[in-house]
């Protein structure tokens, strides 16, 4: 094994506890919950913590957000656990109606890359193979191209039912991810294929 793929004990300690606030709270750790939970004086021993594990591949930072910790499929192997993601809600999928948020995290075979699950409520995607009740896996994303299927807050955008009008793209309309995976509910309503 190279010391890529090995961990001491601090780098376990801290992501067990990364993965420890993600199941408990839903959220990654900020760095005073890191700092408590590893018994450190300063931020800065967590930053190297985590500096070490993101370059040994455990884990993605996303710069300039508190809790922008994400642990990578290496570090759920390393931890002997299945990948879990955040489930986040409900998204509507036809006339508008307000998203349900409701952040739990759920174990994931597979997590393709993907940030979130969401649970489809509509039938306006249905010409896409995405059905009212099916969930769909989304990688946050600042780049699309064309014929991505994306997450928006707005609206929605181009609508994969007839019954349907597009929605015009307007300037507070924000693209949030791609759905890299579907979830089909089984006709019988029990479970999901993907």
């Amino acid at each position: 094994m190279d010391n890529q793929s090995i961990l001491t004990t601090r780098q376990s300690q801290t992501l067990k506890a990364i993965y420890k606030s993600l199941k408990d709270s839903g959220y990654p750790p900020t760095l005073a919950d890191l700092r408590e939970r590893l018994n450190v004086a300063s931020n800065q021993a967590v930053l190297d913590l985590l500096h070490i594990l993101e370059n040994k591949g455990f884990i993605k930072k996303q710069e300039g957000m508190a809790r922008g910790i994400k642990i990578l499929k290496k570090g759920f192997k390393a931890l002997s656990l299945k990948p879990i993601i955040s489930y986040v809600g409900i998204s509507p999928a036809g006339p508008y109606s307000e998203a349900v948020e409701d952040i739990q995290w759920v174990s994931l075979g597979n997590t393709d890359g993907g940030d979130m699950l969401i649970r489809i409520k509509g039938d306006s995607m249905k010409n896409a193979g995405i059905n009212n009740g099916d969930m769909v896996l989304v990688k946050k994303s600042k780049e699309f191209k064309s014929g991505d299927i994306v997450l928006s807050r707005n609206d929605d955008l181009k609508a994969e039912n007839p019954k349907y009008k597009n929605i015009p793209i307007y300037p507070d309309t924000r693209l949030v991810g791609k759905v890299v995976r579907v979830f089909s509910r089984h006709k019988n309503g029990q479970g999901y294929n993907s």
